[in-house]
């Protein structure tokens, strides 16, 4: 028998809640519907009253935003999944990417709906931070991964390029780090709309950020600032190069 998950609505408008939950009554079998709220501070008694498996927490409602739900509990009391609702525009949802934190766009679908209870995560108060920062256009932006059971908080200007490997990629830092993580190289390809990062090979993303030299020779090569040497398309080539003003040699 397929696992019930317990669920609870925390959103400041009454038709959102209701579309929701239809969505849910009418489509998903695994999640039931057990309480809604209108505001924050009634959403966290719901949740320490029900300890329920899910929350669906609107971001933008009145008096307390949902990103400060955490500031509500002790972290080792945290024992929910949360999907964030929102209604944001693109450049914030890049914003939850880079986070690791699952969100549904205003108005939902039943396509969405699915891809979020798929991949649904624990969230902490380090991913929360940085989400809020990430929202913040004028600080640098964090990236979050899954490395041998373990969450990395990336800043993208340390990243020096990521290499695929299979079904995993490995990413290489300023610092002489490299992380195998459990993420193919094509989920990356949303960093080249967020930050200086260019696809060069079908297996390699690179941070133009940390270019030393591009080549011709060999049919085209590019050297990272810590040395490693990479293979690069001619168009991406001289793409790079009109970019980033490195002349080859």
């Amino acid at each position: 028998m397929e696992n019930i998950y317990n669920a609870i609505i925390i959103d400041d408008e009454l038709h959102a809640r209701a579309a929701l939950k239809g969505i849910i009554k009418e489509n998903i079998n695994k999640v039931k519907i057990i309480d809604e709220a209108k505001d924050l501070p009634s959403g966290v008694e719901l949740i320490k009253t029900h300890q329920p498996d899910i929350v669906f927490l609107d971001i933008e409602m009145p008096e307390y935003s949902g990103l400060e739900i955490l500031d509500f509990f002790e972290d080792e009391t945290i024992n929910f999944h949360i999907i964030f609702v929102t209604a944001y525009n693109q450049y914030a949802l890049d914003a939850f990417n880079l986070s690791a934190i699952d969100y549904l766009v205003k108005p939902i679908n039943i396509e969405d709906l699915n891809r979020a209870l798929e991949k649904i995560n624990k969230i902490t108060s380090k991913n929360i931070a940085a989400l809020r920062e990430n929202l913040n256009e004028n600080t640098p932006p964090k990236l979050i991964l899954n490395s041998s059971g373990n969450q990395l908080f990336l800043n993208l200007d340390d990243i020096i390029y990521i290499k695929a490997d299979g079904s995993y990629s490995n990413v290489i830092l300023i610092n002489g780090e490299r992380h195998c993580v459990t993420k193919r190289i094509s989920e990356f390809d949303k960093l080249q709309e967020i930050g200086s990062f260019h696809r060069i090979h079908r297996s390699q993303i690179i941070n133009s950020k940390h270019i030393s030299s591009i080549s011709k020779k060999e049919g085209g090569t590019i050297t990272m600032i810590n040395g490693d040497e990479l293979g690069i398309t001619k168009d991406k080539r001289i793409e790079l190069e009109q970019l980033t003003g490195h002349i080859r040699i």
